[in-house]
């Protein structure tokens, strides 16, 4: 009876230690697994990151864009002003709405920002048609009776201030996505050759 029992003592041993070992195989398999990525979880990797950076300056863009469209709103919001009080120059209101509206056709884009003289060109009648605008309103004589003007010229002035901030933050998403582009050059264009790789423009002017 004591030989069974030992027996079967030795026999469930065995078996747990079977257990223990076929376990601790099988979480050294995994843990290898994990630490050695295969080469398609590598690439699959480096396309998400770019297009996460991509995505990021992009963002950035259409909210600079946007905000640069909401100024021209504004523009165009304070000249409706002034013509609302009937005594004013309309060949001079005309004129300015006009300039308005062409300001979006001057404005540079993602690409052609490559040529440093369209966001000067740009920059140059942004202001000038501004202060243009703003001095009409300001000339008005029932300027000080009507305070939405004054809030008008607020929101332009702060729109005009907050340029600079724009273009730092999209700035620094491009050299970024630059930085990776360039880094891991090899390795995206063999995930995808056709992958187009040539480095965004910035507003810094290079040093």
């Amino acid at each position: 009876m004591k030989s069974q029992k030992l027996k079967y003592r030795i026999t469930h041993v065995a078996i747990l230690m079977f257990s223990i070992g076929m376990t601790l195989n099988f979480v050294l398999s995994c843990t290898n697994k994990k630490q050695m990525p295969t080469d398609a979880d590598q690439e699959k990797s480096l396309l998400i990151k770019y297009t996460s950076l991509q995505d990021s300056v992009d963002s950035n863009w259409q909210i600079m864009i946007a905000d640069d469209d909401e100024k021209h709103q504004f523009m165009k919001r304070l000249l409706l002003e002034v013509s609302y009080t009937n005594n004013y120059d309309k060949g001079r209101f005309k004129e300015l709405n006009e300039l308005v509206d062409q300001l979006k056709s001057m404005r540079y884009d993602q690409q052609s920002m490559r040529n440093s003289d369209l966001i000067d060109a740009y920059d140059s009648a942004t202001f000038d048609l501004s202060d243009q605008i703003l001095v009409f309103a300001r000339n008005h004589p029932r300027y000080e009776d009507l305070p939405l003007m004054a809030e008008l010229i607020d929101d332009i002035n702060r729109k005009n201030n907050y340029i600079l901030m724009h273009r730092i933050h999209y700035d620094n998403w491009v050299k970024e996505l630059n930085s990776f582009k360039l880094s891991k050059r090899k390795k995206l264009l063999k995930s995808e050759p056709e992958m187009e790789l040539k480095s965004n423009p910035l507003f810094e002017l290079p040093s």
